[in-house]
């Protein structure tokens, strides 16, 4: 009985581990892809971007 629960407890510990990674690996995407669409802006606007229609 104690090898059942073990074997449980393994088990889930693995599953967790595994979404933690995949959580992680998302994170990381969405980092990552956040940070393409939304590059760093030139320093010499004064980190101000123009509006759009003037010039």
């Amino acid at each position: 009985m104690t090898d059942r629960r073990d074997e449980e407890r393994y088990r889930r510990e693995r599953e967790d581990a595994e979404r933690r990674e995949q959580d992680e690996r998302r994170s990381d995407e969405l980092r990552e892809a956040w940070r393409r669409n939304h590059p760093s802006r030139p320093e010499d606007e004064g980190g101000r971007r123009p509006k759009e229609g003037r010039p």
